[in-house]
């Protein structure tokens, strides 16, 4: 009997990896511009030629068996290899050009982010990009308005009609400019800051993206005036930087200012919440051929880099630690 890589058909594969990205195999079909049955099909001939179960599913749930999420790695590691070899002889194809619209909340920090739009470019020059700033809410309702191509923002839970996966998970801290009265202190109880005047972002409600730092305050009676608010990160940090009252920011975004003692870390010292920051799309849009080359190879790297790694490591990251592959697969 031939060996399985001298008779498998690699486009099996490319299928299967959008399947699981999609999280269904008709949205796959939209993406691939293929009939249902076509891409049913191609699963099917998948798992006769591997003989494994690799998706279960009805008409209520979606599961990627252990097998699955193996060949998931396997396979979205072996395209990377192929972009790879191709970027290293020259072979990207300049041929594939076109625009691409990208809707993002303000103030993303995350290497990750830059390591994929760095080695995009080096493979596809020919592509072009916007990219709008706007609130979390505003990045849904466009998407949703299929304004752009993919988003990233914050999200309670995935509006019907998209579809979304955690880009990466920022720790939010409270923190004091080095004015404030608190600076410099150690060990610090949390009934410290119960009066205390505070920053706010204007999604921190129980109902907006930031519910969790509202939820917070309400179980710590942190009942100080809000003396400041702002829907940009930036600004926020700006306020708390000034002295004006403590604040809650990424810690990842604001450790060089800890660093160089602009900003006091305050209790609790384990951090106050994780904050998911989430790429989004419409589970439906058909994609142009530039749109899919970038996101198809925005989440081929995706599984490349562990969740945890993202703010602070790019896609050389993977390539220097193989090892790390194995943590690798987020439930796609």
């Amino acid at each position: 009997m031939r060996p399985i890589h001298d008779t498998l058909d690699w486009n099996l594969l490319r299928t299967f990896i959008v399947i699981v990205q999609e999280e269904s195999v008709s949205r796959a079909a939209v993406r691939l511009y293929l009939s249902q049955p076509a891409v049913s099909l191609s699963l099917k001939r998948l798992e006769e030629r591997l003989g494994q179960r690799l998706i279960e599913r009805d008409s209520h749930r979606f599961h990627v068996t252990q097998a699955g999420q193996l060949v998931y790695r396997e396979a979205v590691d072996i395209y990377a290899n192929v972009a790879r070899l191709a970027a290293s002889v020259g072979e990207a194809d300049p041929e594939v050009a076109g625009h691409v619209s990208l809707l993002f909340i303000t103030g993303i920090q995350c290497r990750f982010l830059d390591s994929v739009f760095e080695r995009f470019h080096r493979l596809f020059p020919q592509i072009t990009f916007e990219i709008e700033d706007m609130s979390s809410q505003e990045v849904q309702h466009a998407l949703l308005q299929r304004q752009g191509a993919l988003g990233i923002c914050l999200a309670l839970q995935c509006p019907e009609n998209l579809t979304s996966q955690v880009l990466a998970r920022q720790r939010y801290r409270l923190y004091c400019g080095r004015s404030h009265v608190l600076y410099g202190r150690h060990n610090l109880p949390m009934d410290s800051l119960m009066h205390e005047a505070y920053v706010s972002f204007g999604s921190e409600q129980l109902d907006g993206v930031l519910s969790p730092l509202a939820v917070f305050r309400a179980q710590h009676g942190l009942q100080g005036p809000v003396v400041g608010q702002s829907s940009s990160l930036q600004e926020i940090q700006r306020m708390v930087l000034a002295g004006w009252g403590i604040g809650c920011l990424p810690e990842h975004l604001v450790a060089r200012d800890v660093e160089e003692g602009r900003l006091w870390p305050l209790p609790p010292y384990d951090g106050v919440a994780d904050i998911d920051l989430n790429l989004m799309w419409h589970r439906d849009a058909r994609f142009s051929a530039a749109e899919s080359a970038f996101i198809d190879f925005f989440l081929n790297a995706m599984a490349k880099v562990p969740l945890e790694a993202r703010l602070t490591a790019g896609l050389e990251a993977a390539e220097e630690t193989p090892e790390a592959e194995s943590s690798a697969y987020d439930g796609a």
